[in-house]
């Protein structure tokens, strides 16, 4: 039985459509599932990429090859924008081949769409790192 993939109808269910697309292994369907057009990460600390860089900027977590799970931890919404803390891990198995974890808190503002959809314009996920 195949999941349906989750839509982000409420700010912390954007966590939910990350993990889901994550998983599945495919950056492209992640890009378009969860983030704004015009997104903007700070995928490792202190820099920031957005548009065709956003790509780029994910392959180093995809290269791990792993899984993710993660958590809403805190949620404050002024009208259609969102500020997430979410806390995430990454289980992967290493280059020796021994189970390994890469975990962090992001801090990520979202909005929501003319069609109801929340997605995501600011993602941090190192947090203030």
């Amino acid at each position: 039985m195949t999941q349906e993939a989750p839509k982000a109808t409420t700010p912390d269910k954007t966590t939910e459509v990350f993990i889901y697309y994550f998983n599945q292994g495919n950056i492209d369907n992640l890009i378009d599932a969860y983030y704004e057009k015009n997104a903007v990460i700070a995928a490792s600390p202190g820099k920031a990429a957005q548009g065709t860089t956003l790509k780029n900027a994910l392959e180093p977590y995809f290269a791990l090859n792993g899984k993710i799970s993660g958590a809403t931890r805190h949620t404050l919404i002024n009208e259609d924008i969102a500020l997430l803390v979410l806390d995430w891990a990454v289980d992967y198995t290493d280059e020796e081949g021994n189970p390994a974890k890469y975990s962090g808190t992001s801090t990520d503002v979202v909005r929501k769409g003319t069609d109801g959809i929340w997605r995501c314009m600011i993602d941090n996920p190192h947090n203030i790192q």
